[in-house]
């Protein structure tokens, strides 16, 4: 067996958690790692996590450290901080790293997000001698989709985020990821990916402010409260369900996009971990459930009957404000 150990830096966040989850299953099978070290900035308790811990035989054991803040610390702090934290610091092989902190000012914010992936493999550089991969996430932002009239024209293939126009692409953090991991990689014995979904179907312990689920949640929810209807009881199903229409645009409902589940973007980033020799060399790959798009007229009905209502569609022309934009957006 291969003894591995991973790190994932971001592990409550909506990517993070399904990685630590999948590894803790024993995915892709087990006896391949032998420990997994979750590490977050805020606090978070194992009980919460809701992650499979410590199973039967020979699955990972989980090692959680919370209260580590990559932004506000330096390179030296950082590395004595996980030197002291994390038990076998010196084993760690596989490195996921799933944070990202949003600035106002756009530049700021990509200096501010690659200064803390540096000193992440800069520390880890120093520490362990194994690191044999390091993964991260990119995001549909890093297509151009910012630009009010978009960049390129679907479908979106890895190639595109070469020819991103210059004066968009300093504003994304993800170029300047690669262009440091390339240089960083060089001469040593570790390599790297990216993994770019689209919206994200996930969970997450202690949430997200830029969560689709919590914002539809609080909206479904309130109108069918102010409509009377009481989801899922009995004193509901005799009630004439109300009809809700989608509160966006009619663009918005038949637009086209990509969703991939916790479990399959979890499941990749430890497949593409593992397979260096097809996968690492600084590839891209976009991840989603299926090769065919969805739209959200395929999926409101169902969102709205969870709430004793009947989803119709939008009946609002032309531009209109959205919902958690970024929230369709992994890197935030």
């Amino acid at each position: 067996m291969a003894n591995y150990h991973a790190i994932v830096f971001g592990a409550s966040g909506i990517i993070g958690w399904p990685v630590v989850n999948q590894l803790l299953s024993g995915y892709p099978e087990p006896g391949l790692f032998s420990r997994v070290t979750a590490v977050t900035n805020r606090p978070i308790e194992v009980e919460e996590s809701q992650w499979t811990n410590n199973g039967p035989g020979n699955m990972p054991e989980l090692q959680l450290v919370s209260g580590i803040d990559l932004r506000n610390t330096t390179t030296k702090e950082l590395a004595d901080g996980l030197r002291a934290k994390v038990k076998d610091i010196e084993k760690v092989s596989h490195v996921y790293y799933f944070v990202f902190t949003q600035v106002q000012d756009s530049i700021e914010e990509v200096a501010v997000n690659k200064g803390m992936l540096e000193k992440v493999v800069e520390s880890l550089s120093s520490l362990s001698s194994n690191v044999k991969f390091v993964l991260f996430p990119g995001g549909t932002r890093g297509y151009g989709i910012y630009n009010a009239d978009g960049t390129f024209k679907a479908p979106l293939t890895e190639s595109m985020v070469n020819n991103l126009p210059a004066d968009y692409a300093k504003t994304v953090v993800y170029p300047a990821n690669r262009t440091y991991l390339s240089e960083a990689c060089h001469g040593k014995d570790w390599t790297w990916c990216e993994v770019c979904p689209d919206a994200i179907i996930g969970f997450t312990p202690n949430g997200s402010q830029y969560s689709l689920a919590l914002h539809w949640g609080q909206y479904l929810s309130l109108y069918a409260y102010n409509h009377g209807i009481e989801p899922r009881t009995e004193s509901s199903s005799n009630k004439e369900p109300a009809k809700v229409s989608f509160p966006g645009n009619k663009e918005a409902y038949s637009a086209l996009c990509s969703p991939v589940s916790g479990t399959i973007i979890g499941r990749f980033s430890v497949y593409a971990s593992l397979h260096p020799e097809t996968c690492g060399g600084g590839r891209l790959f976009n991840v989603a459930d299926r090769e065919e798009p969805s739209t959200f007229g395929d999926v409101w009905p169902a969102l709205a009957s969870w709430f004793g209502l009947v989803g119709t569609e939008s009946v609002k022309e032309g531009h209109a404000a959205t919902i958690g934009d970024d929230a369709l957006d992994p890197g935030h």
